[in-house]
């Protein structure tokens, strides 16, 4: 991974068989960055997606072998749980340039990843709302 800031936006590059949202936790800890903005495109590998029923909440997940084009992804960091955590959705195409997109479990850089991430100035935390059955963010008082 490489990265290069620019004012306020940090422009970010993947390298192969680097794992999507390890790395942007990662770099966000080692940045003390605890709220931000995700966007990118590029190739990846082995992607886990899924979607979240409000029938059952839970996750319903998918894995894909193989490579795809990353065609994009957008995403967030903020902190749950005390730590940060990156909440991403992707849209992904296969040989055929078919679609197919939903939340981002993870997956690997399978050629280069270029992506922007845009740091808020504080903080940003999640708690669970049980009515949902996910963490989401709180932009009042959490009451923690």
């Amino acid at each position: 991974m490489t990265y290069r800031k620019d004012g306020s936006t940090i422009y970010i590059s993947l390298d192969k068989g680097d794992p999507i949202n390890a790395t942007f936790e990662k770099f966000a800890v080692d940045e003390g960055i605890r709220c931000a903005w995700l966007n990118g495109i590029g190739a990846l590998e082995d992607p886990e997606i899924g979607y979240f029923s409000s029938e059952t909440k839970s996750y319903h997940r998918q894995q894909f072998k193989g490579e795809y084009e990353l065609t994009s992804l957008m995403g967030n960091i903020t902190m749950k749980d005390g730590k940060q955590f990156s909440h991403t959705h992707i849209t992904i195409s296969d040989t055929e340039c078919r679609v197919f997109g939903g939340h981002l479990f993870e997956a690997k850089i399978a050629l280069a990843g270029e992506f922007i991430m845009q740091p808020g100035s504080g903080e940003l935390n999640r708690k669970l709302n049980a009515d949902m059955g996910l963490s989401v963010w709180c932009l009042e008082k959490c009451g923690e």
